[in-house]
């Protein structure tokens, strides 16, 4: 298969809904997408910034938070979904800054 094949099957689930960039990964191993041209494709999200993981866990945890869940409930969900510690952190970090979060 072609990258630009890859680059076709991932923009369409992106069409769909938003996806961390390991969430995307992994659906696009499901397809039977050679692990190299995913890499690249993955990259290329995130370069175009069609894949933006820290916006993603920022949104989440907002969400999440309005359901009352806690920080570390939060925590966990981010990293569930492929999070990196300094996104999760800057997340929380936002909540804290909202007067809708109650720890």
């Amino acid at each position: 298969m072609t990258t630009k094949t890859v680059k076709s099957a991932a923009l369409s689930l992106l069409a769909r809904q938003p996806y961390t960039a390991k969430r995307l990964s992994d659906k696009l191993y499901q397809k039977g997408y050679d692990q190299q041209e995913v890499e690249e494709v993955i990259e290329w999200c995130c370069r175009e910034r069609y894949v933006d993981d820290a916006a993603w866990a920022a949104r989440a945890a907002e969400l999440k938070a309005r359901k009352g869940w806690d920080r570390y409930k939060i925590a966990a969900y981010l990293r569930y979904y492929g999070i990196g510690r300094d996104d999760i952190d800057d997340a929380l970090e936002a909540l804290e800054d909202t007067e809708e979060y109650d720890d």
